[in-house]
């Protein structure tokens, strides 16, 4: 009887088991504030985008959405940090393509894998770059300007990007090689104290985004030579492009991407939320003009167009970084 009565009272309990296993299962998301991981300081770019998606995807989904920045190494401590993070949608990570691709070539080790630790939600923005000097430290005022400067100052001149590896660094080593300059890359944690190392003179020339370049352009603080990208930025329309003044290289022609991923393995029910929800953000008419104020321009990819750039870029930048002969950190 005694052993009867266990059994039934087993039973039972699986029983009541089921039905609380099925509705963990099925609780809601998000079930607690989303946690915004960007992998640069607050004040650039990928810090607005960041934080213009992240107040609204917080009234969309009805709890806070936390935006974190954390920085160093081209985005791969932040990247690090989410890819350990529990696959359950609420801790996401804002970061540029660099951290994605350039740091499998450029740090001997990571803290993640950029090609396996990851779930593609959307490439929100394209950020085209702007090559920038102090007029009191190299008075140039076009490319031209700053070839002729250049030769009289071999190895003496600086270039600052928003670090090692990344789209600005080889940018500026390309630069360098076309030159003959010999320039010394001064590497930063994200862009903004990149532009903080120009106004303070620090460096000769540095490579940011063209929005944040934008109203020290316009206070006549620094001097825009060139965006890069095959077209110019919407932010600085009278600043030509790199191949309007001569230089044909291929990657003057890349732009940098701000984009959206979620640990692996995150449930595909929470991705499909995620993706809508970010990509009608990004689709709003009134987010696409705050992007452009700040010289963004709006991809909102699907993840499978994501992918696909994802491959092709990696197969282009890395080879650069070999032939480069970029040694890994």
């Amino acid at each position: 009887m005694l052993r009867r009565s266990m059994t039934l009272a087993l039973a039972l309990a699986c029983a009541a088991a089921v039905p609380l296993s099925a509705q963990a299962q099925s609780a809601p998301f998000p079930s607690k504030p989303i946690r915004v991981v960007a992998s640069a300081a607050a004040g650039g770019a990928t810090d607005f985008v960041a934080r213009t998606v992240g107040e609204r995807l917080s009234k969309s989904l009805g709890q806070p959405v936390v935006v974190d920045n954390k920085t160093g190494a081209n985005g791969a401590l932040a990247a690090a940090e989410v890819a350990r993070a529990a696959p359950d949608g609420h801790t996401l990570l804002v970061t540029l393509g660099d951290t994605l691709i350039n740091n499998v070539a450029m740090y001997k080790t990571l803290g993640y894998e950029p090609f396996k630790d990851f779930a593609y939600i959307t490439q929100a923005v394209r950020s085209p770059a702007v090559i920038s000097v102090n007029p009191e430290v190299l008075p140039a005022k076009n490319m031209a300007d700053l070839r002729k400067l250049a030769a009289a100052q071999r190895g003496k001149l600086t270039y600052g990007s928003w670090g090692p590896g990344g789209l600005g660094h080889l940018a500026g080593e390309q630069l360098s090689r076309t030159l003959d300059a010999d320039m010394i890359h001064v590497p930063q944690r994200g862009e903004a104290p990149v532009m903080a190392d120009l106004l303070s003179r620090t460096v000769s020339l540095g490579l940011t985004s063209a929005g944040l370049a934008k109203q020290h352009v316009l206070a006549g603080k620094v001097n825009a030579l060139a965006i890069m990208g095959r077209e110019r930025s919407p932010a600085l329309p009278q600043v030509p492009t790199m191949r309007e003044q001569g230089f044909d290289d291929p990657l003057f022609d890349a732009a940098v991407y701000i984009a959206f991923v979620a640990p692996a393995k995150t449930p595909e029910p929470v991705m499909k939320k995620l993706t809508e929800e970010i990509r009608r953000v990004l689709a709003d008419p009134e987010v696409g003009r705050l992007m452009n104020e700040r010289g963004l321009e709006i991809m909102n990819s699907t993840p499978a167009e994501f992918a696909t750039s994802h491959r092709t870029e990696s197969e282009v930048i890395l080879k650069r970084i070999k032939d480069f002969g970029l040694t890994p950190q």
